[in-house]
């Protein structure tokens, strides 16, 4: 318990040492947030968010690492570590492109296979016909709201995240052994080699909730506070020293990034920070045990990539939006909420629901 102290306040107290630093750079280097492909910016307040630097999950990034490094480098702790890297570049590169990088389109697969069939040049006809697979794939994507930007795509996104998830399934289930998840009340479930699949699912779909839900100030770390938490908790109660400092560095260099991120924010976590902190999150839950609990203790993060998901499917049957805007936090901007309220209420109940999976866990152990 003293060294999980001790590892929360030096985290606290590195990141906020280097967050000055990493905030100056990002506005010398003009790595600020751009507007004029953001839809959302026509809602309420975001245009003024113009100007404001991102790619702040440096200092979590930078802050984990350097105490994982020097106190906490193990078996335990290697693996998050090196999916929480992968993460972190592939966001950075996708916060650099969306401002330094040119516009992308997506051709529509009707197009795409006509052109493939009418090509004067029959190599890049052949070369249009391998791509049809690709081209459907990438269609789908933008079928269900995945605006192509100048970014990386969704679509590129989820195949580099399945890789992730695959490093993940590999060290838990090969390496560690791990093939059971806790059922309260049933106790252990022997998955077998369904347990890969689950961490591979788990994986891509909390990265993805938690960079979606990163769209307020102050939010996607509000609610990634009281999940961590939960954790770290469960972690004392099961002894689970390595998890459980991994936990603390986490939680003290968000309680520092906090600080700088809340209304007006002086920085903003991109998806340097997001896709990282989504993907480390389910691994620790795996690791632990604790899966079935995440979908609860990270309810929020849930609703927040359903309501996104449930939009797309919707306007593309029906023609028509379900929400006034996806993710679900937009939808009550758009209602008249002011920021603040949508923030402080999401978070109020991030922290209700970690309660709750906290109290299903002790209750049913």
């Amino acid at each position: 318990m003293q060294e999980v102290i001790v590892t929360l306040l030096l985290s606290i107290l590195f990141a906020f040492a280097i967050s000055p630093l990493i905030i100056n750079i990002l506005y010398r280097f003009r790595v600020v947030r751009q507007i004029e492909d953001d839809f959302s910016s026509v809602v309420g307040e975001r245009a003024r968010k113009a100007g404001t630097p991102i790619m702040g999950g440096l200092i979590i990034i930078i802050t984990v690492l350097a105490i994982t490094l020097t106190a906490n480098w193990n078996e335990y702790t290697l693996i998050p570590i090196i999916v929480l890297l992968i993460s972190a570049f592939l966001g950075a590169l996708d916060d650099l492109l969306n401002i330094f990088g040119r516009k992308r389109f997506v051709r529509p697969l009707q197009k795409h296979i006509k052109l493939a069939m009418v090509h004067k040049n029959w190599k890049k006809r052949l070369w249009l016909f391998i791509l049809i697979p690709w081209s459907a794939y990438k269609n789908l994507w933008y079928t269900l709201g995945s605006y192509p930007g100048k970014g990386i795509h969704a679509g590129e996104k989820i195949i580099v995240q399945t890789i992730i998830g695959i490093i993940v399934a590999w060290w838990l289930f090969l390496h560690l052994g791990i093939s059971e998840i806790w059922m309260p009340y049933w106790g252990s479930w022997e998955l077998g080699w369904f347990m890969p699949i689950l961490v591979i699912f788990t994986i891509v779909s909390m990265s993805n909730a938690v960079n979606i839900s990163d769209g307020m100030d102050g939010l996607s770390t509000g609610l990634l506070l009281p999940s961590f938490g939960a954790f770290l908790i469960i972690a004392l109660i099961e002894n689970q020293q390595e998890i459980s400092i991994l936990i603390a560095s986490i939680m003290g260099a968000l309680i520092a990034y906090l600080y700088f991120n809340i209304k007006p924010a002086r920085i903003q976590m991109g998806d340097t920070g997001s896709l990282a902190l989504g993907t480390i999150l389910a691994t620790i839950a795996f690791l632990q045990g604790q899966i079935i609990l995440l979908p609860i203790i990270g309810i929020l993060f849930v609703l927040e990539i359903g309501s996104s998901l449930v939009q797309g499917i919707y306007r593309k049957i029906f023609g028509k939006r379900l929400l006034k805007m996806a993710p679900i936090h937009l939808h009550f901007l758009i209602k008249g909420w002011a920021e603040e309220k949508v923030v402080m209420r999401m978070w109020l109940l991030a922290t209700i629901f970690a309660i709750v999976g906290l109290a299903i866990y002790i209750i049913a152990k």
